[in-house]
């Protein structure tokens, strides 16, 4: 048994000297391979590094690479015998993506056996990607598509990717996250976004809406959308869905673009201006205009357009006669041709204090048109309000409400009036009664000082105000931690930092510690230093100190 397992280690020893011999004596070479040397800025290409018959051989760097974005790369290995003859092909592949255009000069360096080689050179021209759809460049694309290229600060823009295939796919996304400096992003949701057939230059194409973005910049200024890598799985095996079914990834690069962002102007801007940026309906139904004294009615109000809402946190403050409660019912954002629109809907529950005749003055509501490039007003009628009966009536239907009392009737007895002193009553009562008494007078005492203490601490509860604060805790993201910082402002003060300048803001704010901590933060924010992440945590700590005199004040 032994005498077996030696010769057969000695011919395996033996093969593997032979394949060693086998490869040495054959000759090594190193090349450099592309499917093109005519690429387009945008669209990935295939770069391969071959080396034959070197094994351990290593790729020092590859010069011009640093003109491409490397997407992925991979290694594979061949062998093959011919003639007895034994030959060793190693392959690294790159997926590159051109980040300029121009031509370049692309050669490996490799190191094998203490010696230094070099591959071929290749030389590369790289043009400017095709945009439009008047002339597709290629089976697969993708374009960059704004609603505005020029906008007001306040206005909403759409950001939309779409992409165009003659292939079927097998999914696609982006490389990266999505994010753009002095701009908060928000992305729609997949399952709103859609697809159809299209034919470009009598060619049908799958159009999908890839992605989808809402931008709503922070400050006025030019801002650069740039350019992100895409990847689409191309299905090139079974396209049925079968067994068989495999395929490949292509890689994309979306155009970069500029939008324009203009500030308010100042002239005739409305002293009641809250930061309101598009163009609206406004829509109001009283539920009633007659009812008995003691009763409420509605006021369901719409307000709807192509524009930002997010500085409408309130249609009416106080009313004369009538005491106000607000909700806003719903509030929806869509997307329609690539246009952004926003529906808000709200609910005025109104009480009379008093009855009569009551007037309702009409609600006006103050916003920037940037089609006309003014400041407009909507409104919605007021009208007349018939409150029925008279507050004696009313008092007296609570005065017959008597019998509901709370209070429990304690029957005293065991009087006794012999007592020497004629000038006096003397009362005598039971031990058990009169500690029966004290501690219902405790309990009362008690159950009072905790209504009033949960009174108190309901009128200075501000659920809003608590919702963004909890929110504030959670976040991370610097634009993200600032948004809600405008959110609270707005609704505390009815002021946007983003719609007014600085010293519009030390003018409205009430305390000059708020004003102080408000402007740092502003000041913080259009500097470059926004742009660092880990500014996140000082920021929020400015916002939370803000947030603590605010409550101080209520």
């Amino acid at each position: 048994m032994v005498g077996k397992i030696r010769i057969t280690f000695l011919m395996a020893f033996l093969l593997t000297a032979l394949f060693n011999v086998s490869i040495s004596a054959q000759e090594v070479s190193f090349w450099l391979d592309m499917e093109s040397l005519n690429l387009q800025k945008g669209v990935s290409a295939n770069i391969v590094v071959h080396l034959t018959n070197a094994q351990g051989a290593q790729i020092l760097n590859i010069e011009g690479l640093e003109e491409f974005d490397i997407l992925s790369q991979s290694q594979s290995t061949t062998m093959s015998m011919v003639n007895g003859v034994t030959t060793l092909q190693e392959r690294q592949h790159y997926i590159v993506m051109p980040k300029t255009a121009g031509q370049f000069e692309i050669k490996a360096n490799i190191h094998f056996d203490n010696m230094r080689y070099e591959t071929n050179a290749l030389q590369v021209t790289v043009s400017e990607g095709s945009s439009g759809t008047d002339e597709p460049a290629r089976d697969v694309f993708i374009e960059t598509v704004l609603s505005h290229t020029d906008s007001y600060l306040g206005e909403k823009v759409i950001l939309t990717y779409e992409l165009y295939t003659r292939f079927n796919v097998d999914g696609f996304g982006f490389l990266e996250n999505i994010t753009i400096d002095g701009m908060l992003v928000n992305e729609i949701p997949s399952n709103q976004l859609g697809a159809e057939f299209i034919f470009l230059d009598g060619e049908r194409y799958i159009k999908y809406e890839a992605s989808q973005f809402i931008l709503d910049p922070i400050r006025a200024g030019t801002y650069t959308i740039p350019s992100f890598n895409f990847q689409v799985n191309v299905v090139t095996g079974d396209s049925m869905g079968g067994f068989f079914r495999s395929s490949t990834p292509v890689y994309l690069q979306t155009e970069g673009k500029e939008l324009t962002v203009r500030p308010l102007p100042s002239e005739g801007r409305p002293s009641d201006f809250s930061g309101i940026v598009g163009e609206f309906r406004v829509d109001g139904r009283y539920s009633r205009t007659e009812l008995d004294y003691g009763d409420s009615f509605i006021l369901y109000a719409t307000v709807a357009g192509r524009g930002n809402l997010d500085g409408l946190t309130s249609l009416a403050g106080r009313i004369n006669g009538l005491t106000v409660y607000e909700i806003i019912r719903n509030m929806t954002e869509t997307v329609e041709d690539n246009q952004y629109y926003v529906n808000k809907e709200f609910e005025l529950i109104l009480v009379p204090e008093r009855p009569g005749t009551l007037e309702i003055p009409p609600i006006s509501i103050s916003y920037f048109n940037p089609v006309t490039g003014r400041y407009e007003t909507a409104e919605i009628p007021g009208t007349l309000i018939e409150v029925l009966g008279d507050m004696t009536h009313f008092n007296n239907n609570i005065g017959n409400h008597s019998q509901f009392s709370p209070f429990e009737t304690i029957i005293i007895n065991q009087v006794n009036y012999t007592d020497a002193n004629e000038n006096y009553f003397t009362i005598q009562l039971r031990r058990g009664t009169v500690y029966g008494i004290l501690v219902g007078v405790a309990v009362l005492f008690v159950f009072a000082a905790i209504l009033i203490w949960f009174i108190k601490t309901n009128k200075k509860s501000d659920p809003e105000l608590k919702s963004l604060y909890k929110q504030l805790l959670g976040a991370k993201d610097i634009n993200e931690i600032y948004s809600l910082f405008n959110a609270m402002i707005k609704h505390c003060y009815n002021l946007s930092l983003k719609a007014n300048s600085q010293s519009i803001v030390r003018n409205s704010l009430p305390d000059s510690r708020i004003v102080a901590i408000t402007t740092e933060i502003m000041d913080y924010m259009e500097s470059s230093n926004a742009k660092d992440e880990k500014g996140s945590v000082h920021l929020k700590e400015k916002v939370i100190n803000v947030y603590k005199l605010i409550n101080q004040r209520q």
